[in-house]
């Protein structure tokens, strides 16, 4: 009696062994076709991003071979932006971090009750209400 209750445990366990075996070796399969699923959509992509890069290459090259903006000269001065001031009228180049001044930091000032309160100067035409513009 204790003999036949032993053999139907040792028959339990070695079917729950088998079926955790099947898994682990169904989880395996599934893995290595996710890799080789996923070997051949980045292979894809690598091929894709060449094309587009020969695509863009030949692109600048018809463009210098054409002229127009994308010219040796024009690559070379993109320090340099056209004048417009009476200081250009001599024929000086003006780098273009000195012709054009950064603008001062903004400084915003919370409410004590919280962003989204009534402000003093609101008005209800000019769409300032929208959270999206802070």
């Amino acid at each position: 009696m204790v003999s036949d209750e032993i053999q139907r445990l040792k028959a339990r366990m070695d079917g729950l062994v088998r079926e955790q075996a099947d898994r682990r070796a169904m989880l395996e399969r599934q893995g290595e076709e996710i890799k080789a699923k996923s070997q051949e959509y980045m292979t894809k992509q690598v091929q894709a991003a060449e094309r587009y890069v020969q695509h863009r290459r030949e692109l600048g090259r018809r463009e210098r071979e054409a002229g127009g903006w994308g010219t040796e000269k024009t690559l070379a001065d993109k320090s340099n932006v056209m004048g417009f001031g009476p200081e250009d009228d001599e024929g000086r180049a003006t780098r273009a971090t000195e012709s054009i001044p950064s603008p001062p930091p903004e400084e915003r000032a919370e409410s004590p009750r919280g962003r989204h309160s009534r402000r003093e100067d609101f008005d209800e035409d000019d769409f300032s209400n929208n959270t999206w513009l802070g």
